[in-house]
């Protein structure tokens, strides 16, 4: 016996939400109003798949849903236009954490979210659909209507796997 598709979505939402805004984070360069929105769309369309019985089954929902996230935020992005990377708008800490090792953590995570911003539009996209969602680089390709082998197109698929 199956769940009913409002427990099976709720169980979907409850694990993966946070995961997925933490994903949505990093596509965004840091914007976390833009990934907030991203993943609240990519919810909704997940809820309107449950409830459209004429569509295709999705095999798997967690890929599915890290798609879904990461063309939301390339969408919501071009939407938004070039915005840089705003440090005074990050990384809160806790009282306990130590301060040494948390200095080390939030300099690597701004480094990674100044690159990230700095990346082009498609280079950004690419490396959402690969190192994010987990598309294959095959894939990603195709669906963005380029060459598998075109300029960055590998080395910023791999350079987010690593």
């Amino acid at each position: 016996m199956t769940a009913p598709p409002d427990e099976e979505f709720d169980a979907l939402l409850r694990q993966w939400y946070r995961p997925l805004l933490a994903q949505a984070i990093f596509v965004a360069g840091g914007r976390r109003t833009l990934a907030d929105d991203a993943v609240q769309e990519a919810f909704l369309q997940c809820w309107q798949r449950f409830n459209a019985p004429h569509l295709e089954p999705v095999r798997t929902w967690p890929a599915w849903l890290r798609t879904t996230v990461v063309r939301e935020v390339l969408r919501l992005q071009k939407e938004a236009g070039a915005v840089g990377f705003d440090a005074d708008h990050h990384d809160r800490a806790a009282a306990e954490v130590d301060w040494a090792s948390w200095m080390d953590a939030r300099g690597a995570y701004r480094r990674v979210l100044e690159r990230i911003v700095s990346l082009s539009d498609k280079q950004r996209e690419i490396m959402g659909r690969c190192a994010i969602a987990g598309q294959s680089l095959g894939d990603a390709a195709k669906e963005m209507r380029i060459q598998e082998g075109c300029g960055s197109f590998r080395g910023i698929a791999e350079l987010g796997r690593r």
